[in-house]
């Protein structure tokens, strides 16, 4: 079985390239990487949500019918991600800075610990 290089090549280069659209459009402002960069990293944000699809938030058992209400709730819930989110970078730092390690859910020694 041979491998057709130039087909290789050609899909690679097809799945490395992705469209990021942004209103920022000066480049003295935010430069190609750092627009990458920011990008990459709203996956960080978006994975501190997932507690909401957890069965142990009781998420559908929070009824709230007013538009201010809801919009309370989520504040609250952006509140305390980023509160648990600045805990765990301090925590993460820490460990680094002192070289140590902490055990995990699994009890195996981690130095970058989430706050679960």
């Amino acid at each position: 079985m041979s491998v057709n290089q130039e087909q290789v090549e050609r899909e690679a280069f097809r799945k490395a390239c992705w469209i990021v659209g942004t209103n920022v459009l000066e480049q003295a402002r935010l430069s190609d990487q750092q627009l990458i960069g920011i990008y990459k990293d709203q996956g960080r944000a978006e994975r501190g949500f997932r507690f909401l699809k957890d069965p142990l938030f009781l998420a559908s058992s929070v009824f709230v019918k007013k538009p201010e209400r809801i919009m309370a709730l989520s504040f609250i819930m952006v509140l305390c991600l980023l509160s648990y989110r600045l805990a765990e970078v301090r925590l993460r730092s820490r460990l680094a800075e002192t070289q140590q390690t902490i055990p995990d859910q699994v009890h195996k020694p981690t130095a970058r610990p989430t706050m679960r």
